[in-house]
């Protein structure tokens, strides 16, 4: 998983002056067309322009005129996410009476704080983060339940920059029966009764939250190539691996004339990705292995690959840009007091014997039929044939 959980945060400087709470903005912006000079705000403040506050300071960093750090780079919203699509809202979420900006996609959530009259993401999570406000309580919660298992946090976050949490509880479906009870495994907490009290607790916090998320649209793409290649540039951002090799293909999984686009990142953590563009929107799948198939034409997808003992099986659906996990199961393997080997199957939380399994899968998807990008490598590009392909016109490629 891509940096999964959150970044350490930054030193923190709290402005005392200029916040302002329950803001409220228009949601109109498009992309970046200037820069912010940065070098303005050292001029001495009785001779230089008058100071922005906080809601000037958010505006520009949701217009794309100014930039926050990411991995010591100085980057544009719009490069924090790999869809061109996201939401945004305003909360006093550390208790400083100042409100912070959150913004966030389907993937990846992002607190930003303005320390200095800069935009500085103070929280970043990946999969599964949110923040929340009800009952008196705010704060960023983490809760995710797939194969058998689930995670839940609740994290405070603090006007003196540190975080606090309620403490990390791991549910594990011991008796294999797709239900949480007395016979399963629990981490971080005493038993069934106190994992539901928490799970309850903040469910509910979910459903009274008084957040109110504005969508936006970061960037407008007239065409898929202009699309993909703003994506492909952004990948050394939001994948920062060292000296990555990313492989590229351009694919046909659902029914219209436009392809797809597959990137091989080269690790295991990142695997690959699918990203679609529609109607003007761009959405990417990942899914955190490698081995993913597809059935040409029919908006399927199959991964069915794992390590360690561990093999999730997942079919994903690709509608009108859009990508959704449609079934869902996996597999265990180990070994016996007899020294063989065995391999537990679960479709859908249950378990279910190995035909069951394969039955489930190819009601979904012939994986037959299925094409594997990653064994074509031979026909993979790198990165400069790809940005080459993309930049030829689409009259240009009708005639090639």
């Amino acid at each position: 998983m891509i940096r999964h959980a959150v970044l350490a945060l930054l030193p923190v400087i709290i402005v005392l002056t200029g916040c302002q709470n329950n803001m409220q903005m228009e949601s109109s912006w498009t992309a970046r067309d200037v820069k912010a000079d940065d070098d303005a705000r050292e001029e001495e403040p009785s001779a230089g322009p008058k100071a922005l506050d906080d809601r000037e300071i958010y505006e520009n960093f949701l217009d794309g005129r100014l930039t926050t750090e990411l991995e010591e780079r100085h980057v544009y919203i719009d490069e924090l996410f790999w869809s061109n699509d996201i939401a945004y809202c305003f909360w006093d979420i550390d208790g400083d009476g100042c409100d912070e900006l959150h913004v966030r996609d389907n993937t990846i959530y992002y607190a930003v704080k303005v320390q200095d009259e800069i935009p500085r993401i103070i929280f970043e999570g990946w999969w599964h983060y949110e923040p929340v406000a009800a009952d008196g309580l705010c704060g960023i919660l983490h809760s995710s339940s797939q194969y058998g298992s689930g995670d839940l946090e609740f994290i405070k976050m603090n006007a003196d920059g540190s975080q606090k949490s309620d403490g990390w509880m791991h549910w594990s479906d011991q008796n294999k029966n797709g239900m949480i009870d007395g016979e399963d495994s629990f981490i971080g907490c005493e038993n069934a009764d106190q994992y539901f009290q928490f799970l309850n607790q903040y469910t509910a916090m979910q459903a009274k939250s008084k957040l109110k998320w504005i969508n936006i649209r970061l960037k407008h793409f007239d065409t898929w190539q202009e699309a993909y290649v703003d994506f492909i540039q952004k990948l050394h951002i939001t994948i920062p691996l060292p000296e990555p090799e990313f492989k590229y293909l351009l694919i046909y999984v659902d029914a219209d004339y436009i392809p797809e686009l597959y990137i091989d990142t080269g690790g295991m953590a990142s695997g690959e990705l699918i990203v679609s563009f529609y109607n003007g929107k761009v959405r990417a799948l990942n899914r955190g292995r490698v081995g993913i198939q597809y059935l040409k034409h029919s908006g399927l997808l199959y991964g069915g690959t794992g390590a360690m003992g561990f093999y999730p099986s997942n079919v994903y659906q690709l509608e009108k840009g859009e990508f959704s996990e449609i079934g869902t199961g996996w597999y265990t393997d180990g070994i016996d007091d007899q020294g063989n080997m065995y391999f537990e199957y679960y479709w859908e939380d249950l378990p279910v014997t190995e035909e069951q399994f394969e039955a489930s899968i190819n009601e979904l998807i012939d994986t037959s039929k299925c094409v594997m990008p990653d064994m074509l490598d031979s026909m993979l590009y790198s990165e400069d044939e790809i940005l080459a392909i993309l930049n030829v016109t689409p009259n240009e490629r009708l005639n090639k």
